[in-house]
């Protein structure tokens, strides 16, 4: 698995028609609220009254902000006008506190690698979209892929992966060939799917998962392409943050690592360990014979803590898990 590091979770990029106190507070709302989406992995923010009370006020929220401007225009009181980028530079400890405030989760920024098997038919032909594919289809999922904070991947369609996998078996949901084909990618999950336009204002989607190695369907028709790509990146979205993101829960786990086998290896994993996002402290209880016990104080549970240690490969399990708070761990530097 490849888990990746998403960059800027709490800067905010948003749309404004001018740079007056009215439309800074107009983007500093919609702003706030991209951020607790992207940070806590859920849209149920949105239905938070703790959330709406804290988007009356989102000056406390953030730290600085910039404008910059576009190509985009935007209807403002009837007229279009060139639009602006506001950035906003969201505060972390602010938003986590406020999540927590309202009983969100909150996820880290090393999240889950996405690799994307998408064969579109329109009137190119029917291909699979590729990591040198430019156009609305790439953009549209990077675009909602960005304001998700999912980090996605595309095949480099080389003689490999002609080898590996066909146009027609992607579009046709082999999906064992789809797996295969992925591996030189090392995804922590896929998706894979087809898209096609069936008649002049209906796309139709046929989509699979690979979370956590098991497959998951799902069927979408919507008016745009746009429409249907946004919608599988947030339920994908939605899928990965209630198995990654931590909840506001907090416990204790005891942490065993066998071959820490000089000071350095000691120093790189308790630098490890203090990096996860569910810990909160890490204490040494003892170090001998190759071999150091850890008390964890975690955020959320046991089981995301191991699904976070999953993400990396820098910790082997050495054997099945237990029903107790202990877990046991090769460190393989």
């Amino acid at each position: 698995m490849i888990a990746l590091p998403v960059n800027d979770l709490y800067i905010a990029d948003v749309l404004v028609a001018d740079e007056s106190e009215a439309q800074l507070a107009l983007g500093a709302r919609a702003g706030l609220l991209q951020v607790l989406i992207r940070v806590s992995g859920t849209q149920e923010v949105e239905a938070s009254s703790i959330v709406a009370s804290a988007l009356r006020n989102p000056s406390a929220y953030y730290s600085q902000y910039s404008y910059s401007s576009t190509d985009k225009l935007l209807i403002h009181d009837g007229i279009s006008v060139p639009a602006r980028l506001l950035r906003l530079h969201f505060d972390p400890s602010a938003v986590s506190r406020l999540l927590r405030s309202g009983l969100f989760p909150v996820w880290g920024s090393n999240r889950p690698s996405v690799l994307v098997w998408l064969a579109v038919s329109d009137s190119l032909g029917r291909r699979i979209l590729g990591e040198s594919e430019s156009g609305g289809f790439n953009e549209h999922l990077i675009d909602q892929a960005d304001l998700r904070g999912l980090p996605l991947l595309f095949p480099l369609l080389d003689l490999e992966d002609s080898d590996a996998v066909s146009t027609a078996e992607v579009w046709g949901a082999f999906l064992s060939r789809v797996e295969a084909a992925s591996q030189r990618y090392r995804p922590d999950s896929i998706i894979s799917g087809r898209l096609y336009m069936d008649s002049p204002d209906r796309w139709v989607a046929s989509w699979s998962f690979l979370i956590e190695d098991r497959w998951y369907t799902l069927d979408d028709v919507a008016f745009t392409s746009r429409e249907i790509l946004q919608r599988v990146i947030d339920h994908l979205a939605n899928e990965l943050a209630s198995r990654y993101a931590l909840d506001s829960s907090r416990g204790a786990v005891r942490l065993r690592v066998e071959a820490v086998d000089s000071l350095r290896d000691y120093a790189e994993l308790s630098a490890y360990l203090e990096s996860l996002t569910p810990v909160t402290n890490s204490f040494l209880l003892s170090l001998e014979n190759s071999r150091a016990n850890f008390q964890l104080d975690i955020e959320g549970q046991r089981d995301q803590l191991i699904e976070t240690i999953e993400l990396d490969e820098k910790l082997k399990l050495v054997k099945p898990l237990s029903e107790g708070n202990e877990l046991h761990y090769l460190w393989l530097r």
